[in-house]
């Protein structure tokens, strides 16, 4: 008996405490779209409590005012909405203006993302109206041409490896043998997407300050105001890289700033991988693409975009110059109980583990410093300088450790083996 009260005061004590961290759900008005963060377009959405939208000057950005139930979430100091009970696209008109003179009056449209290399590697642009609409629908068509062909391949790739079973018996038998021509190649598929078109404000503004409210039926939506702040990010663009050690290569070690050293072992042998990135501060670019983080003024922040377009990268030390092309690498672990690595070439079809450089150090005899750079077909390179260092020496290191101990045995010893003081006799 008493277990079971135990278990309903149980139950009635975690329906409470569900009960109690239920949030409150308001209606509101919220700003939701995708935006351009300098490679790609992002989803993003803004609470109606904040008072600014930020945005990054160079593409089109698209956005939506949004009725829905918005609520506080504590436990990750978030503020979400439920779209799936309650969505409710405004429809009139924006009003751009930039201190207090009107600069653009925008009307909803329907947009589609294009990214005709795949969302992965950027490039992408937002189509509008009859553009976006016929874009999509011959993505669709394209997807349907794929899907057909590929499954007839697909059929013919099954019935040649029933063939080459059934002529496999045959042959057993004493059959003649038969020639089959092997099926055609399966159809590859294409990278291209093409988001489904929906409607949204087209903001095309340049870099500066600028006030944004929604219209209705020539009235002021209330909750629709909103602080507009447009930043250039022209010209930030880095090439950043990750340098892999090979004694751990699951642990790279960011390079980002273009001051930054690389300090190496003599003979040592690390690995380098290189992203094409942009930097920012964190102000410029946590408002636009996640408007509920705090971000630290001053601090930098670097975005990986993609592999940078680099083939040859060259270290020097004085005189002595080495060149090593980018490579497909394989880890393997070591066999026995060390549970090291070893990382080799990958073999043709082997699916690799790091696209990178392999850095191979000298074996100097004495400290030495030199640099390592490479060179891209576009944008900028990459430039460290890399500082050797020689290793510690363990038994040095052990005998100065227990200095200070032979030091007291010595004293302790000289102590003992002096003559007592005494009386004088004759």
């Amino acid at each position: 008996m008493r277990h079971i009260l135990l278990a309903l005061f149980l139950m009635v004590l975690a329906g409470g405490s569900a009960k109690a961290i239920e949030p409150e759900r308001r209606d509101a008005i919220v700003v939701t779209g995708r935006v351009w963060d300098g490679f790609g377009f992002r989803e993003m959405f803004l609470p109606s409590q904040s008072p600014a939208l930020h945005l990054i000057a160079g593409e089109d950005s698209a956005l939506s005012f949004v009725s829905t139930e918005e609520y506080y979430w504590p436990l990750s100091r978030q503020v979400y909405v439920d779209f799936e009970k309650k969505r409710q696209d405004m429809a009139g008109v924006l009003k751009i203006t930039q201190d207090g003179r009107e600069v653009a009056s925008i009307r909803p449209s329907a947009y589609s993302v294009l990214y005709p290399q795949g969302a992965v590697n950027g490039d992408g642009r937002l189509l509008w109206g009859k553009a976006a609409i016929g874009e999509y629908e011959a993505y669709q068509d394209e997807e349907r041409s794929f899907n057909r062909r590929y499954t007839e391949g697909m059929a013919r790739q099954t019935a040649y490896e029933k063939k080459l079973v059934e002529v496999g018996a045959a042959r057993a038998k004493d059959a003649p043998a038969e020639i089959i021509p092997p099926p055609e190649a399966l159809p590859r598929p294409s990278l291209k997407l093409v988001t489904k078109p929906a409607h949204a404000y087209r903001l095309a503004l340049g870099a500066g300050r600028y006030e944004m409210v929604l219209y209705v039926d020539g009235a002021p939506v209330p909750g629709t105001a909103r602080r507009l702040e447009v930043a250039d990010i022209a010209g930030r663009e880095v090439v950043v890289g990750d340098v892999v050690p090979e004694e751990r290569w699951t642990r790279p070690l960011s390079s980002n700033q273009e001051d930054a050293r690389i300090f190496v072992r003599p003979g040592a042998t690390f690995f380098l991988m290189l992203s094409a990135a942009d930097r920012f501060e964190e102000t410029e670019y946590l408002p636009v693409v996640s408007p509920q983080v705090e971000a630290v003024p001053g601090r930098d922040i670097w975005v990986r975009r993609k592999p940078a377009a680099a083939a040859v990268a060259y270290l020097r030390f004085g005189e002595v110059e080495a060149e090593t092309t980018l490579s497909r690498l394989k880890v393997e672990q070591a066999a026995g109980s060390g549970f090291g690595y070893r990382v080799r070439a990958a073999k043709e079809g082997e699916k690799e583990d790091l696209t990178a450089f392999t850095i191979t150090v000298p074996a100097f005899g004495a400290s030495a410093s030199g640099s390592l750079s490479t060179k891209t077909t576009t944008g900028p390179g990459f430039n460290r300088d890399v500082v050797v260092v020689q290793p510690r020496h363990s038994g040095l290191a052990l005998g100065l450790a227990f200095l200070p101990l032979v030091g007291w045995f010595g004293a302790r010893l000289r102590k003992l083996g002096a003559p007592k003081s005494g009386p004088l006799t004759e």
